[in-house]
């Protein structure tokens, strides 16, 4: 069977759910929100400008043509999203729950999930950063250890990449490591050995993609990827007063009241939502239409 298209991928998208729930609690700690955008034509139209059903179609086909093209690196962008949710619910060690739309009873009732060592923890939210930055360089035809293009490229982030690095600060560093996670990180994966990488099932999955050879050479390639993103991530977080527990009141919104420690929230979001990749598809979906556009 023919693996999706970016855009059909991104028709596959849920309409509401955990993962929605948890983007649009957390969208609201950021200007301009998020959209749950799962409409290839919407989007055509949205970047274009216009609604004519021909040039939709003619962008259309352009898209899944360059979508298709092994020499392009659209699918292989998605893949790491994808690795990173696999390693999540791995991780979390509880299947995913779907269709969730309302009322979170359950959160009482998963409080005790155990949250994984400080270490760890660091070492995961590397790989995402890594994921992030070798997502972009395969989107723009970039190689990959190009660390100053993406730490120049985070400035221009908008719209479902903006809420994701949200997400990806709240729920990966500030819930699970503390208000100063981002200032405590570096010594964090200074810490880290071989064996904290190999015991995450997103490594085992990106590490193709990862330059350079060996666990000891992709350690200093995450440190590397983190320190660009730091500067970045730090501002990030002072302009949006981002905290543990303002990320915990955006999320009460929309999922319910949560009465366990800020690490275990953290946990939950892991195990039962797909924020990385909802948002991944999203964005991948926006620079390849972009594209199309520009090229019909």
């Amino acid at each position: 069977m023919a693996r999706p298209t970016v855009l059909e991928r991104l028709e596959r998208l849920p309409r509401r759910g955990l993962t929605v729930l948890a983007l649009q609690g957390i969208s609201t700690l950021v200007p301009g929100g998020w959209t749950n955008l799962r409409s290839a034509e919407d989007l055509i139209k949205e970047v274009i400008g216009d609604d004519d059903p021909a040039l939709i179609a003619r962008i259309r086909s352009r898209a899944d043509l360059l979508s298709r093209a092994r020499a392009e690196g659209y699918g292989r962008a998605l893949s790491l999203y994808d690795a990173v949710n696999r390693s999540q619910h791995a991780a979390g060690g509880v299947r995913l729950l779907a269709n969730v739309s309302a009322g979170l009873p359950l959160l009482k009732r998963l409080a005790d999930l155990t949250p994984p060592g400080d270490t760890l923890q660091a070492v995961d939210l590397s790989l995402k950063v890594a994921a992030e930055l070798l997502a972009f360089t395969q989107v723009n035809g970039l190689p990959g250890d190009s660390f100053g293009a993406f730490g120049a490229a985070l400035a221009d982030y908008a719209g479902e990449a903006r809420v994701r690095m949200a997400a990806l600060i709240c729920f990966d560093a500030l819930l699970p490591l503390g208000d100063q996670a981002l200032q405590r990180l570096d010594a964090l994966l200074g810490a880290a050995g071989q064996k904290d990488l190999q015991r995450l099932p997103s490594y085992r999955q990106m590490a193709g993609l990862i330059p350079g050879r060996g666990d000891q050479a992709h350690l200093s390639f995450l440190r590397r990827g983190v320190d660009q993103w730091l500067g970045w991530a730090g501002g990030f977080t002072a302009e949006l007063a981002l905290t543990g527990q303002s990320a915990v009141r955006a999320m009460e919104s929309t999922l319910g009241p949560w009465q366990g420690r800020l690490d275990q929230f953290a946990v939950f979001l892991d195990a039962f939502t797909d924020t990385y990749a909802h948002t991944g598809v999203q964005a991948v979906a926006r620079r390849l239409v972009e594209r199309a556009a520009a090229e019909v």
